[in-house]
């Protein structure tokens, strides 16, 4: 692959993905191991309610980790019925600071989403549209 060119600035993106809120309180993964352009840091996140959310006192961690189920979590919330009660609001998920968090995707990393069975209180209904805001350098030739 081309280095990337420190002088040309970055390119920041957004990419989205329809994910349903889980129903029950098992293991799911809504997206895994989904291959990433090289280069691209994670920024932060926004999962935005596109179905209203149901489920009496529901309330789920959501993780989006660099990697499969086991990678590490670059982004973690606990996403409760009234964040997703009201359709076109949004919450703000943040990306964890930490080396492995900030650093760039690399050409064998991949992203997965993942709601974990810790602490999960079922939601009946609900979806939403997880929006990653990205930035990458430019590309350059050697």
């Amino acid at each position: 692959m081309p280095r990337e060119s420190a002088g040309a600035g970055w390119i920041y993106g957004q990419e989205h993905f329809r994910i349903p809120i889980p129903a029950g309180t098992g293991q799911v993964s809504s997206l895994l191991s989904l291959p990433v352009l090289r280069g691209v840091t994670l920024i932060f996140i926004k999962a935005v309610v596109v179905v209203a959310a149901t489920g009496a006192s529901a309330s789920r961690v959501l993780n989006i980790r660099r990697g499969n189920a086991t990678g590490t979590v670059v982004a973690t919330t606990t996403y409760v019925l009234a964040d997703g009660a009201t359709v076109g609001s949004f919450k703000d998920i943040p990306v964890t600071a930490g080396a492995a968090a900030g650093a760039p995707f690399i050409d064998s990393d991949t992203l997965t989403v993942e709601w974990p069975t810790a602490g999960a209180v079922a939601f009946t209904a609900g979806e939403l549209d997880l929006v990653l805001y990205t930035r990458q350098r430019l590309q350059q030739k050697n």
